[in-house]
């Protein structure tokens, strides 16, 4: 395994999700508390941002229309040429001024599936949306599972896999054969010392990646759940990982370098960036939405 490099520091910053975007070459995140849209050119090594004209929480490619945004009351299309949002899907919850989207990607099938969490309910309760090329979007609510980030799907496609703070669990979830869940169990369990687990990946292998919030590391786990690496970073918060370059063999991930709170995190030399690593496996190609 090769040493961490860091493509990108960016001070007091909250990263978002990125995505790998292989026709462009390029990966592309969202820093929330400016409001910008990062790209790191792979061929040239420059990252490039900018502004943005509403409040995107993530992106995922869409073969139609450039790219599918997740806000924080629902789901749109992005214009990547203009830098704007051009069309409002959906609000997908009548009480959205409760709900907040947290993040999203697209499946196997081009269904793209994100996730909200109401910040108001004592039971934290998370529910996941699945939007359809067609545009029609169903709800599933979750029991158990509370401030889910981002999901991610098994290298067949039909297990989704989430996390949650709550009991510090990453749970995986069935899908049947129209891609609707049917059971959830748990995949596994963070230690206590180690955070929470955050934002997930996975790997050609159907191994799963995971980012340790206030863990300071990121984990891969077998299809088993079993651990079988872990990869220490010199930074509290890491929060999202994904498989990107032009063959697929870096592992992108991306620490804040805000807490919670908004307020500055403890000082690291890795805080605050996007780094990159090549950990020995690949990752899988990137889901394009079909919408």
């Amino acid at each position: 395994m090769n040493t961490i490099e860091t493509v990108v520091y960016i001070e007091n910053s909250n990263n978002g999700q990125a995505v790998w975007v292989d026709n462009l070459d390029s990966l592309f995140w969202v820093e929330h508390s400016q409001q910008k849209l990062y790209q790191y050119h792979e061929h040239s090594k420059e990252v490039t941002h900018y502004a943005l004209n509403a409040p995107i929480l993530s992106l995922s490619p869409s073969l139609n229309n450039g790219f599918i945004a997740t806000l924080k009351d629902g789901i749109g299309f992005f214009d990547m040429e203009n830098r704007k949002l051009t069309t409002y899907i959906s609000k997908p919850e009548p009480f959205f001024s409760d709900y907040e989207s947290t993040g999203g990607t697209a499946d196997r099938e081009g269904n793209y599936w994100a996730t909200s969490n109401n910040p108001q309910d004592i039971n934290q309760q998370s529910h996941i949306y699945q939007l359809s090329p067609n545009l029609s979007i169903d709800r599933f609510s979750q029991d158990g599972i509370d401030y889910a980030a981002e999901p991610a799907f098994s290298k067949d496609g039909k297990t989704l896999y989430q996390s949650t703070k709550t009991g510090r669990y990453i749970y995986a979830t069935k899908l049947d054969e129209h891609q609707k869940p049917v059971h959830t169990e748990v995949f596994c369990r963070v230690l206590k010392s180690e955070g929470q687990p955050h934002g997930l990946c996975v790997d050609s292998e159907d191994n799963v990646w995971a980012c340790h919030l206030g863990g300071g590391c990121i984990s891969c786990y077998d299809k088993t759940g079993q651990r079988i690496e872990k990869i220490d970073i010199n930074a509290a918060n890491v929060m999202h990982c994904t498989f990107g370059g032009k063959k697929l063999d870096t592992l992108f991930i991306s620490t804040n370098g805000l807490g919670y709170d908004q307020k500055p995190s403890r000082k690291t030399n890795m805080s605050g960036c996007i780094l990159s690593i090549k950990p020995g496996v690949t990752g899988l190609k990137t889901n394009y939405f079909s919408g």
